[in-house]
């Protein structure tokens, strides 16, 4: 008997199309792969940058280094064409640029902006997060800025500073890098960074309020001696490494303990506040009054030699003699003032012996003619 072939279909080898879609499907799940690991990876450097920037920002404690370390570590976070950031001012009403990066950043430091005008004073009165792609169909936009320094603003991505339930200011950037926008990622990630820093921002801004007060007269408003002597000592050695002078003023007033004993020590306060504004009036802003201690006041001059130190001493001595003190405290007396000068490097570099000399030059116009000024001899 013949033997027959079984009938019924054998299983059948996928098929060309069947093929190619699998292919495409390995494939797919392949780059899908390799997308997720690449975001993790992403993600952690973020993560890791962050955790970095929030120790170093917690171990920062002067207000100026830290907000520029601020706007150049966001920067590794996020690429942007420029940055800035914006802080309130004491009246909480206006935004000043504390630091601001890029190309034409340098005018910004002179601008005022209003909190609630702009993008920058929407997120700092509203606390809110904001990112606008083109700035041409935002209302809020606000050209001021573009048209004082040149720049072209195409997206901003803006994120408020904020610390115990209060804003403390925004940080912002323009232009994303590489022409594209900004993503919600790149949103996320400067706001979680904002969120960390601003903590550290507002420990910073507390520990120098403290520091201040520990170096100011509660009398004058003037720096006191201590810290006079901290300050000189830095001049001392910045003018060393400029080479050029820096001058010290010593003065006690003159007819001073009158003043005490016929009006009384509350008047005799409020002279010394008077006095201590009318030196502060009318020196630069470089330029660093302290009351040393009693109606003792020292002035510390940088770039400025013996000779043009006269000058300015000259100046306030007639200023303290010609002022009607009966405006400012209120009493018909006259003052005046015994002044005395030394000069680094000329009379030495030790901040101590400095402030020595031009006090013994103090006490020499004292002892003899008063109301006028000499140099260390």
């Amino acid at each position: 008997m013949k033997a027959t072939k079984k009938s019924g279909a054998s299983p059948s080898s996928p098929s060309p199309t069947e093929r190619r879609a699998a292919q495409r499907g390995a494939a797919s799940e392949h780059a899908e792969l390799e997308s997720l690991k690449e975001s993790f990876r992403i993600k952690s450097e973020q993560l890791r940058l962050l955790a970095e920037v929030v120790r170093t920002a917690n171990s920062m404690l002067e207000p100026e280094a830290l907000t520029a370390f601020i706007v150049e570590r966001v920067q590794v976070l996020v690429q942007s064409e420029a940055w800035s950031l914006l802080m309130l001012d004491e009246t909480g009403q206006h935004l000043t640029f504390t630091e601001a990066l890029g190309k034409k950043a340098k005018p910004l430091k002179e601008v005022n902006l209003k909190v609630g005008e702009g993008i920058a004073g929407t997120v700092a009165q509203t606390g809110r997060p904001m990112l606008v792609n083109d700035v041409r169909k935002s209302p809020l936009f606000n050209p001021q800025v573009d048209r004082m320094t040149g720049f072209k603003t195409v997206s901003v991505l803006c994120v408020p500073l904020r610390s115990r339930g209060k804003t403390l200011g925004v940080l912002e950037m323009m232009n994303k890098r590489g022409g594209s926008g900004f993503t919600e990622a790149d949103l996320e990630t400067t706001y979680m960074f904002a969120e960390m820093v601003g903590i550290a921002l507002e420990n910073a801004f507390t520990f120098q309020k403290i520091k201040l007060l520990s170096l100011v007269d509660d009398l004058t408003q003037l720096y006191n001696s201590r810290y006079l002597h901290q300050a000189l000592g830095v001049e001392i050695t910045r003018a060393k490494r400029y080479n050029y002078p820096v001058s010290v003023v010593f003065l006690d007033l003159d007819g001073f303990k009158s003043v005490n004993d016929r009006y009384g020590h509350l008047v005799g306060s409020q002279t010394l506040a008077v006095v201590g504004q009318i030196l502060k009036n009318l020196v630069r802003n470089v330029d660093i009054v302290a009351r040393y201690g009693g109606d003792e006041f020292t002035l510390i001059l940088p770039n400025t030699d013996l000779e043009a130190s006269v000058l300015v001493a000259e100046r306030l001595r007639k200023a303290i003699e010609k002022h009607d003190y009966r405006k400012t405290p209120g009493y018909e007396f006259v003052l005046s003032a015994s002044f005395g000068i030394a000069e680094s490097p000329r009379h030495g570099g030790d901040p101590d012996l400095l402030i020595q000399k031009a006090d013994q030059a103090m006490y020499r116009v004292k002892e003899s003619t008063k109301n006028a000024v000499a140099t260390f001899d």
